[in-house]
């Protein structure tokens, strides 16, 4: 059950980031307001999530929880301080590194998980939206700033959707065993024994 509760907290990030994809230059507009609440509601979901599963190795543990605690802390900067457009994009930048930082080094740690391939899409596409970021806050526009905060967000989903399956899937326990996840989810499933015949 705790992996469609997982799932569901996931569906409600991809459901964000669709809202701000499709309306960046409304939300970043009111940057004051709805930035510091997506993101500390973000980092709250991801810290929650951890509770969630079903086994809880460190490495699978600490790596969600930065992700999270990185989101909490600049949704709170935020919104305990006052950031004009380029100071909101200089911390976004930043936020998106150490985000990107955290999947690229989760994907590695979960390099035999059926999952990888979404894992490390999802680091990758982070990284590539801090270094736009990076490379022009000081002149990002708003509408930009927008986009990129909604695809960070749907990222975000897709991190948290894979954890929900390889915890359904039981692949941290394949893992500890010293079995492959992907390789077992590639053998064909074993035959159903036909029932005895009745007399």
């Amino acid at each position: 059950m705790n992996w469609r509760i997982q799932s569901g907290f996931a569906g409600i990030l991809a459901a964000l980031g669709l809202l701000v994809i499709f309306n960046p230059v409304t939300i970043v507009g009111l940057a004051g307001s709805i930035i510091p609440w997506l993101l500390t509601g973000a980092g709250g979901i991801y810290i929650l999530s951890i509770f969630l599963r079903s086994r809880r190795r460190p490495l699978t543990m600490i790596l969600p929880a930065i992700i999270g605690s990185l989101l909490l802390y600049f949704g709170l900067s935020m919104k305990l301080g006052s950031s004009g457009p380029t100071s909101l994009a200089f911390l976004f930048a930043l936020l998106l590194f150490g985000s990107g930082s955290a999947k690229l080094l989760m994907a590695y740690t979960v390099k035999r998980s059926k999952y990888l391939p979404f894992i490390l899409g999802s680091g990758i596409l982070t990284m590539v939206m801090a270094l736009v970021v990076l490379t022009s806050w000081s002149s990002v526009s708003p509408t930009l700033l927008g986009v990129i905060l909604g695809l960070e967000l749907l990222a975000d989903a897709v991190i948290l959707v894979s954890l929900a399956l390889r915890d359904r899937d039981g692949e941290e326990v394949m893992e500890e065993a010293g079995l492959d996840p992907a390789a077992e989810a590639a053998k064909p499933a074993a035959p159903v024994p036909a029932p005895p015949p009745t007399v």
